[in-house]
C-alpha cells in the first residue's frame, strides 16, 4: 500500500473509533436518562392512579365508619331490652339506607349482627344475622382483625366483579364486637379510572390480589401474565423500582405498589419494546449520522490525502532519478514543515555525498602517491641480503672486524624491517632488531652512548607491531645526544599492568619540550610531505590502528633531565610464526 493508502486508512479508522465511541456515549447516556425518566415516568403514573384508587377506597372506609359511628344502630343492638327482630331490621335498614343514599360509593352495605340468630336467613336484608356467614373466610379474617378493615376480591368476573370492604362493629363502650359491617363495591367502578391512565396510551394499569390478576376488561395484553411465575415473582418481591422481566419471551417493565394496608396490588406492566421505541429511534439515528458523516469524512481525506502526500510524491521522484542526475529539490518544496525538512536534508545529502565522492578521490590520488613512494623506498631483499652478505665475507677476508660487524647487524636489521611482509612480530625478535640497530649506531657514534635493558621475560613472545621501539632509540641517539660527547645511556623496560603491555625507553640527554611532543602525535599525515617528518605519529597511529584508542604511544621528563618514551599495548600473544632474527 502507497503512504497516501496507509494515511486514508490510519484517519478512516480513528474518525470510525471516535464515531463509535462518541456514538456509544451518547447513546448509553441517552440511554440511561430514558430509562430514568421512563422509571420516573412509571412511577408518577402508578402514583396518580395509586392517589386515585385510595380516594376511592378512603371513601369506602369513611362509609364503613359512619356506620360504625352511627348512634342509633349501636343503641339497637346493645341494647339489653331487644326488640323484636323484624322491628330492629327495619330500623337498623333506615339508618344503614341513610348512608350513602344513592350508592355512589358503595353497590351494597349489610350488617351482620352477633347474637341475633332469630334473625330471618334472606341475603336480600341489609340486616342479618352473623350465623349466616360465620364460616366465611372473609368474615373470620375480619374478626380477626379487631376494627381493622379487612379488604378482599369475592369475585373477579368481568361483569360481576365484587370488592368486598368489611369491619368489625365494636361497641364503643364495652369495646365488645356486636357484628360486621360489610360495603360491597362493583370491581368495574372500582377500576373504572384505570384503563384512563397510561404511559402515552402505552401499557396497563391493574390490580391482583392473592396470585390472581383482576381483570375487568378482558385485555389481551393483560391476559399474556396469567399463570406466569416470572410475573407474580415480579410483583411480590421486595423491589420498589421498576423492573424489567422476560416473560412469554418478551421483555416488559413491571411497576407495582401495595394499596393501602391491604393485599391488594396495584401493577403498571407495559411492553418494553413499546416504551424504549424512542431509544431505538435514537440509535438508528446516530448509526445513520454516523455512516453519513463517515461517508463525507473519507471523500474529506480523500482529497486531504493528496494534497499532503504530494511533495512526498514529488521528492520521491527526484530520488528515484538520483542514479541518472543529481537533481536538487527546488527551493519552493522548502517549507516549514517537517516535510521541508526532509527536502532540505536531502539536499543536505547531496551535497555531503559531493563532498564525500571528491574527499574520495583526493584520497585515493594520496594513496597512490603513498604508494608510490612505498615503491620508490622498497629494495629486493635477496638482493639486498646476497650483497650485505659479500661484503661480510670480504671483510672477514681482510680482517676488517668492525665492517664485518657492522655489516652483519645491517642485515639482520633489515630482515627484521621485511619481517616476509608481517606487521607483527614478537617484542624478543623487536629487541633483537633494536640490538642490531644500536651496534651500527655505537660504531657510528664510537660508543658514546650504552644501552641497558630491565625485562620481564614472560612477555617476550607477546605480539607488537614492527619498528615500534626503533623510532625511539633513533630519536634518543640522534636528539637526545646531540649536544654530548660520551656518557649518553639508554634504558628499555619491559614490563606488565592488567591487560596492557608497557615498553619504555628512557634517555638521559638534553630534553625537550614533552607537551609539544604529545601534542604532535595527533597531527593529520600529510602524504604530499616526506614521510619521515611523521615517525612519531606514525608510530602512535599504527598502535592505535592495530590494537585500540586506549593504547599508543606517551612522553614525559624523567629525573634525569631526559625524556622518557611509553608505550602502551594490549597484551596477546603471537600466533603466527615469527623469523629467526
Amino acid at each position: 500500500m502507497s503512504f497516501r493508502v496507509k494515511l486514508l486508512i490510519s484517519y478512516i479508522a480513528v474518525i470510525m473509533l471516535c464515531m463509535i465511541v462518541f456514538g456509544s456515549t451518547v447513546f448509553l447516556s441517552f440511554s440511561r436518562h430514558f430509562n430514568s425518566q421512563i422509571s420516573d415516568n412509571l412511577q408518577q403514573v402508578t402514583n396518580l392512579a395509586v392517589d386515585n384508587m385510595t380516594k376511592s377506597m378512603n371513601s369506602i372506609e369513611q362509609v364503613l365508619c359512619n356506620v360504625q359511628a352511627n348512634s342509633v344502630i349501636t343503641k339497637i343492638i346493645s341494647n339489653p331490652q331487644r326488640l323484636s327482630s323484624y322491628e330492629e331490621i327495619a330500623a337498623i335498614e333506615k339508618e344503614l339506607q341513610a348512608i350513602d343514599p344513592m350508592r355512589a360509593v358503595v353497590s351494597d352495605l349489610k350488617l351482620y349482627v352477633i347474637n341475633r340468630d332469630s334473625y330471618p336467613t334472606s341475603f336480600d336484608s341489609l340486616a342479618s344475622s352473623s350465623s349466616l356467614v360465620e364460616n366465611e373466610p372473609w368474615y373470620r379474617r375480619t374478626i380477626e382483625k379487631n376494627g381493622g378493615i379487612y379488604w378482599c376480591v369475592l369475585d373477579s368476573s368481568d361483569l360481576n366483579g365484587v370488592l368486598c370492604v368489611a369491619r368489625a362493629f365494636i361497641d364503643a363502650r364495652t369495646h365488645e364486637v356486636l357484628g360486621v359491617i360489610r360495603a360491597d363495591v362493583n370491581l368495574s367502578l372500582f377500576t373504572n379510572d384505570l384503563s384512563r391512565i397510561s404511559l402515552d396510551h402505552k401499557g396497563k394499569l391493574f390490580i391482583v390480589y392473592e396470585n390472581h390478576i383482576v381483570n375487568t376488561w378482558n385485555d389481551s395484553y393483560i391476559k399474556t401474565f396469567i399463570n406466569e411465575q416470572e410475573f407474580f415473582d415480579a410483583v411480590y418481591s421486595s423491589e420498589t423500582q421498576p423492573q424489567i422481566k422476560t416473560i412469554s419471551g418478551a421483555k416488559h417493565i413491571i411497576n407495582k405498589q401495595q394499596l393501602k394496608d391491604s393485599p391488594i396490588i396495584l401493577v403498571y406492566a407495559a411492553n418494553y419494546k413499546d416504551i424504549s421505541a424512542d431509544t431505538a429511534l435514537v440509535g438508528t439515528s446516530i448509526v445513520f449520522t454516523g455512516i453519513i458523516s463517515i461517508l463525507g469524512a473519507i471523500i474529506l481525506m480523500f482529497l486531504l490525502t493528496g494534497w499532503l502526500t504530494a511533495p512526498i510524491t514529488r521528492l520521491i521522484s527526484y530520488m528515484r532519478s538520483f542514479d541518472k542526475e543529481w537533481t536538487k529539490v527546488p527551493s519552493e518544496m522548502i517549507t516549514n514543515d517537517e516535510m521541508g525538512e526532509l527536502c532540505k536534508t536531502y539536499n543536505t545529502m547531496l551535497d555531503t555525498i559531493d563532498s564525500l565522492i571528491t574527499d574520495v578521490e583526493t584520497l585515493y590520488k594520496n594513496q597512490k602517491m603513498f604508494e608510490l613512494k612505498a615503491l620508490q623506498a622498497q629494495i629486493n631483499p635477496h638482493f639486498l641480503y646476497n650483497t650485505l652478505d659479500s661484503i661480510n665475507w670480504m671483510a672477514r677476508a681482510h680482517h676488517a672486524r668492525d665492517i664485518s660487524h657492522m655489516v652483519s647487524a645491517l642485515g639482520t636489521f633489515f630482515r627484521h624491517s621485511l619481517n616476509k611482509g608481517n606487521e607483527y612480530t614478537t617484542i624478543e625478535n623487536e629487541l633483537k632488531q633494536i640490538r642490531s640497530y644500536t651496534d651500527i649506531q655505537k660504531i657510528r657514534y664510537n660508543d658514546k652512548f650504552s644501552v641497558s635493558y630491565d625485562l620481564d621475560e614472560s612477555l617476550l613472545k607477546s605480539k607488537i607491531i614492527k619498528l615500534t621501539v626503533q623510532p625511539l632509540v633513533e630519536n634518543c641517539i640522534i636528539h637526545g645526544f646531540e649536544d654530548i660527547e660520551e656518557g649518553g645511556e639508554i634504558l628499555i623496560r619491559l614490563f606488565s599492568e592488567g591487560d596492557y603491555i608497557y615498553i619504555e625507553v628512557s634517555d638521559n640527554g638534553c630534553g625537550t619540550d614533552t607537551d609539544a611532543l604529545n601534542k604532535a602525535l595527533g597531527h593529520t599525515i600529510d602524504y604530499n610531505e616526506p614521510i619521515e617528518k611523521y615517525g612519531l605519529s606514525n608510530v602512535n597511529l599504527r598502535i592505535k590502528l592495530y590494537f585500540d584508542d586506549t593504547c599508543g604511544l606517551s612522553f614525559s621528563t624523567n629525573k634525569n633531565g631526559g625524556v622518557t618514551a611509553l608505550i602502551k599495548i594490549r597484551r596477546q600473544e603471537y600466533e603466527y610464526k615469527a623469523i629467526d632474527l
